[in-house]
C-alpha cells in the first residue's frame, strides 16, 4: 500500500500510560463505544509467544477461546487489535518498522470507516506517531555496521565524537552504554553527510504521516497505587504461567541473552529458568524494575506537549474520557 499523500484528516484516539493502568482495556470499552479498532504501541507485544509477560491482555482474556487469533490481528469480543504477533523473538523491530506498520493499519482502518484507537505503554512510539522522525528513511548500511560491530563500546562513541560532536554530547548514559545505539548515531551522520538534505526528507516522508487531529488520553494515579497494581498484577501472572512461558521459548530456543536484554519479566525470569538466582529473587527484583519502570513512563507526560491526564485511583475517570470523545473534542 503507498502510503505518500494520505491524508490524516481523521481524529485519532491515543492512549498512553504506565504499566497497569487499565489501557487495553479502557481501548477496548471505547472501540465498541466509538466503531473502532486498536493499534498496539508496545515494543514487546510486536513478539510471537511473548504474551503473558508482555501483557497483550489479562490472563482471563489471554485463555478465551473466543479469541481468533489471525496473523498479527486478534479479535477480541468482535474488536480487532493490531500489532501482535508481527515478528518471531530474536527479530529486530525498530521503532521504524513500528511507524510504518502502524501507519499502513491506520489507513486501513480508516478506509473501513472505522476508528483508529492507538494504546499502548511504549512513549517513544507514540511520539514517533506524533512528531514523526527525520532519520527513520535513512536505510541500514550493512557494510559499515559490520565494520562498526567490531569496535568497543568507547571506541564507538569516540568515533561519534569525531563525526559528530553535538549528537554525542546530547546522548544519555545509558545511549552512550549502548552499542546498537552509537553504531545508528554513527550511520545516520555519515548518510546525512553522503546525502543531499532533500533527498532524506522524501525518503523520510512514507514514515513520517502525522495525524494532523487526535485526543492524547494519559492514563496516571499516585505512585503507591500503581505499585500495589503492579505488584498484585505479577503474583497473578506468576502463578498462572509466566515461569511456563518463558520455559517453552527456551525450549523453542530462543537466545536467552536476546531474552534477558528485553529486561523485566523475561530477564529475570529467564536467569530464574536457568538456574541462576531463585524465584523469590526474580521475583524481588522484578518488582523493583516494574516499579522503576512506572516512574520512567510517567516521566513522559511532560514530553507530550497536548495530553489530558486521568487518574484512575479517582471515581468515575472513564466519564470523563468518553465525554471529550463523544463532544469530538480536538485538543
Amino acid at each position: 500500500m503507498m502510503l505518500e499523500g494520505f491524508d490524516f484528516n481523521k481524529n485519532i484516539y491515543i492512549i498512553y500510560g504506565p504499566t497497569v493502568t487499565g489501557k487495553t482495556d479502557l481501548a477496548l470499552h471505547l472501540a465498541k463505544k466509538f466503531n473502532g479498532e486498536l493499534i498496539s504501541a508496545d515494543s514487546r507485544q510486536v513478539y510471537k509467544g511473548l504474551d503473558i509477560g508482555s501483557g497483550k491482555l489479562s490472563i482471563e482474556q489471554l485463555n478465551d477461546s473466543t479469541i481468533k487469533r489471525l496473523s498479527n490481528i486478534w479479535i477480541v469480543d468482535g474488536i480487532k487489535i493490531h500489532g501482535f504477533d508481527l515478528v518471531s523473538p530474536g527479530i529486530q523491530f525498530t521503532v521504524a518498522d513500528f511507524v510504518k506498520f502502524a501507519n499502513t493499519a491506520m489507513i486501513q482502518i480508516i478506509n473501513r470507516n472505522k476508528q483508529p484507537i492507538i494504546v499502548g505503554g511504549t512513549a517513544f512510539y507514540i511520539k514517533s506517531i506524533l512528531d514523526g522522525i527525520d532519520t527513520l528513511g535513512i536505510p541500514k548500511d550493512l557494510k559499515l555496521r559490520k565494520k562498526l560491530e567490531k569496535l568497543s563500546v568507547q571506541d564507538l562513541y569516540r568515533k561519534l565524537l569525531k563525526v559528530d560532536i553535538n549528537r554525542a554530547q546530547k546522548m544519555n548514559e545509558s545511549d552512550r552504554a549502548n552499542p546498537r545505539r552509537l553504531i545508528r548515531a554513527i550511520e545516520i551522520t555519515i548518510y546525512n553527510k553522503k546525502q543531499e538534505i532533500r533527498n532524506k526528507k522524501q525518503a523520510a516522508t512514507i514514515y513520517n504521516l502525522k495525524p494532523k487531529t487526535y485526543n492524547l488520553i494519559c492514563l496516571s494515579a499516585p505512585n503507591p497505587y500503581l505499585y500495589k497494581r503492579a505488584d498484585y498484577w505479577l503474583e497473578e501472572r506468576l502463578k498462572k504461567g509466566l515461569i511456563e512461558e518463558v520455559k517453552r521459548l527456551l525450549d523453542k530456543k530462543v537466545d536467552s541473552i536476546w531474552l534477558n536484554n528485553l529486561g523485566l519479566e523475561y530477564r529475570w525470569i529467564t536467569r530464574f529458568c536457568l538456574g541462576n538466582i531463585s524465584q523469590q529473587q526474580a521475583t524481588d527484583r522484578l518488582k523493583g524494575d516494574i516499579h522503576n519502570l512506572i516512574r520512567k513512563q510517567k516521566t513522559w507526560f511532560t514530553k507530550f506537549e497536548k495530553k489530558r491526564i486521568f487518574d484512575i485511583s479517582k471515581k468515575n475517570w472513564q466519564e470523563g474520557i468518553e465525554k471529550i470523545l463523544q463532544d469530538c473534542t480536538i485538543i
